[in-house]
């Protein structure tokens, strides 16, 4: 596979996820839905770019079943005012170990 076959990819799926903001813009809960829904798409295209990259991609997955499900048990007066999301240390720590891998890059 080539490196431009991988980028025409990865701005594909951007795209797709642009998409995907833009009709849930306004709307937590349809975002959420469609991040779960889409993220094998997102991973695989993270594995693809290495090792540090995939870590990003099982972290950031992690965290963002956290996320999803904070958001769907939070109702519309929340999402109208924002909320915080506790991470389990699980998460912090992949979160912290994340952010060194990223730095090393």
């Amino acid at each position: 596979m080539s490196l431009a076959t991988i980028e025409s990819g990865i701005v594909a799926v951007a795209k797709k996820i642009k998409e995907g903001f833009q009709v849930a813009e306004g709307d937590a809960v349809k975002l959420a839905n469609f991040l779960q829904q889409n993220q094998a798409t997102i991973t695989g295209l993270a594995a693809i770019a290495g090792s540090k990259t995939s870590n990003v991609a099982a972290t950031s997955e992690a965290v963002l079943k956290e996320v999803i499900t904070a958001v769907k048990s939070s109702g519309d007066a929340v999402a109208a005012n924002g909320f915080n999301v506790p991470l389990t240390a699980a998460a912090f720590t992949a979160v912290k170990t994340l952010i060194k891998d990223l730095e090393a890059l």
